[in-house]
Formats: C-alpha cells, sequence, structure tokens
C-alpha cells in the first residue's frame, strides 16, 4: 500500500510568498519538486506570477486558513487528510493562509483543488456565480448536541425591560468586532432589516473585541446590551445564574463548507462527499490514528461532516447583502 504523504506549504503574509516546504517520505522514496515563491495579489493572481509547482495526478492540494496555531492545525487535519487520502488513493498538500479570501483565487485558478472554506467566502462566491466552485460538504461542530450551524443572539439583562428590538432605542450596545458574525454581521442584518441604524437608534455602540467579554460588558453593566453567539450566551447566563435574556435570534448561520475548485471531477466530488459523510469516532487510517483528533475535535470543533443543497447558505448572501454597505463606512 502506497503510503500517504502530507507535505506543507505555509503562506507568509508579511513577504506576500508562499514558500513550497518539501517533505520527503524516507518509506516511498519519493520526492516531489515544488518552485520557490509564489506572489499573492489582494484579488487575483496574474499569469506571470502562478507558482510553477508541478505535482502528480494523485496529489490534492488543499487550503485552509489558520484557525489555530500551526502546530494545533497539523494535529487537527494531518489525520483526516491522510484517512481521506488513503480512501480516494491519493496524497494530501496542506497550503496554510493566514485570510481566508486569499484561497478563492487558487481554488479558480486550480492551484487548489479542495479547501476548508468560510462561510462568507463561499456566499461570496455564489453571489458572483463562480463556475468553478463546487461545495462538497459542511462541517458538523462537536458538543452534546452536534450540528452544522450555530444562532447568534441579541440579548439584554432579567432587569431590562426591553422585550423587542425597538425597545432598546436609547440604550448602549456591545458588537464582539468588525469581523465577527454572529457578534457584529448577523445582528446588524436584523436591525437593518427593521430600519435600524445602530448608530444613530443606541446611545453609544462599541466593539468590545471577543464574544466572552461582550456577555461580561452586559452582565457588569457596562452596556445595555449585546451580541454574541449561542454558545457563548449559554457559558455566561449558567456563569451569572440566569441574568441573561435573548431579545431576538439570527437564522441558523451555517458552519463552513469544504469546497472543490476548478478542474476537480464530478466523480471525485461525489467521493469525498461519501467518504466525509461515512465519517465517524471508529474512523481509522491505516496507521491507527483516528480521522477524527482531539484537536480536531476540541479545538476546532469539527466531528463530522453534513450534506446540504447550496441554498442552505442563503442567510450568508442575504447577510452580506444587507450588510455590505454599512461594513464599508465602518
Amino acid at each position: 500500500m502506497m503510503k500517504n504523504i502530507l507535505i506543507k506549504n505555509t503562506c507568509i503574509k508579511s513577504y506576500r510568498t508562499l514558500r513550497i516546504l518539501l517533505t520527503i517520505s524516507m518509506i516511498s522514496c519519493a520526492w516531489i519538486l515544488c518552485s520557490d515563491v509564489l506572489v499573492q495579489g489582494e484579488d487575483n493572481i496574474s499569469a506571470h506570477t502562478e507558482p510553477k509547482t508541478i505535482f502528480p495526478r494523485d496529489v490534492i492540494n488543499f487550503g485552509v486558513e489558520y484557525l489555530e496555531s500551526e502546530a494545533v492545525m497539523n494535529q487537527a487535519f494531518v489525520p483526516l487528510l491522510n484517512y481521506i487520502g488513503e480512501k480516494l488513493g491519493k496524497q494530501f498538500v496542506i497550503n496554510y493562509f493566514l485570510e481566508d479570501k486569499d484561497i478563492l483565487p487558487h481554488l479558480v485558478n486550480g492551484r487548489i483543488q479542495v479547501a476548508h472554506f468560510s462561510s462568507q467566502s463561499y456566499a461570496g462566491a455564489l453571489m458572483n456565480h463562480e463556475p468553478d466552485i463546487h461545495y462538497i460538504a459542511t462541517v458538523s461542530n462537536s458538543g452534546d448536541t452536534p450540528s452544522d450551524f450555530y444562532h447568534g443572539y441579541i440579548f439584554t439583562r432579567t432587569d431590562n425591560p426591553a422585550q423587542i428590538l425597538k425597545d432598546l432605542e436609547g440604550c448602549s450596545f456591545g458588537f464582539v468586532n468588525q469581523t465577527s458574525g454572529s457578534g457584529y454581521h448577523y445582528p446588524l442584518m436584523l436591525f437593518l432589516k427593521k430600519g435600524i441604524d445602530p448608530k444613530t437608534f443606541f446611545s453609544r455602540t462599541l466593539f468590545i473585541g471577543e464574544h466572552p467579554d461582550v456577555a461580561q460588558w452586559v452582565i457588569n453593566k457596562k452596556v445595555d446590551a449585546g451580541a454574541t453567539y449561542d454558545g457563548n450566551f449559554r457559558n455566561a447566563t449558567q456563569q451569572c445564574g440566569n441574568c441573561l435574556r435573548i431579545i431576538e435570534t439570527t437564522p441558523p448561520i451555517p458552519n463552513e463548507p469544504w469546497v472543490a475548485g476548478k478542474g476537480v471531477s464530478r466523480e471525485m466530488i461525489e467521493q469525498m462527499r461519501q467518504i466525509l459523510l461515512s465519517i465517524s469516532p471508529d474512523s481509522c487510517a491505516a496507521d491507527g490514528r483516528s480521522a477524527i483528533s482531539p484537536a480536531l475535535r476540541q479545538q476546532l470543533e469539527i466531528d463530522s461532516f453534513t450534506v446540504h443543497d447550496p441554498s442552505f447558505y442563503q442567510v450568508v448572501v442575504d447577510m452580506r447583502r444587507y450588510t455590505k454597505n454599512i461594513s464599508r463606512k465602518n
């Protein structure tokens, strides 16, 4: 049996380069010659900046943003990709990116075949009718009730008389930060749908920084209300003795999809989809390692995969359309 080799590429944004690091397997005595530098563009990559990397047909380039430290990312994705690679008879190359948006050009030009994509980036591809981006599956998070979506909450203290969004007029409000989905973009969509401009509706709005901080600011009456995701709300309300109350809930926010890029056949997409759907806690690679490692389950909260129609991500498209102009102004 051919051993799967994982070759790690690291995207170093400070130099705007993608340096290819070679991994040589002593077991298979195989080697792959890679180019040294790939210059990254903001929105696309011109022909002369593309890498002249030569990959055999049995290699799949996998793209993912740094979600944790490199050590955690390796612990999470190497066992999973080794398992999938064995099932497909392929070898995976992990390409780490500092920003998720930089993965898209590589999917479109075929340099990345498969990616763990953000929901917002996938929604952007749907909005732009990208013909070369194909949905494979959706990651499902770990926990007592595994799910492939979550909710955002607009919440306040139980001693606040506000019952609906309109009742918060003149209050102070805390968002997480301007990149947060459940802590900013989706709550903003809820406000805008009801004709509320947070800048003029609230006495003041703040970007507090992290989800737990927003909850603490509301609990400690530093702000009157805030936005966060369901898991953080549950943790906070348990810690304060049910002192918080939900005013409004976002639609289900889909977890991240895995997508295929240009040149990946429908047959390969379906094969990978079925492998992902079949993964269970008992799934192990030939070396005995579980496909779902503790790092994948605990740090990244992924323990399984589900499949939906791409319309599952329509709420993300709606959010981007509603918040586009205000997000740019901010």
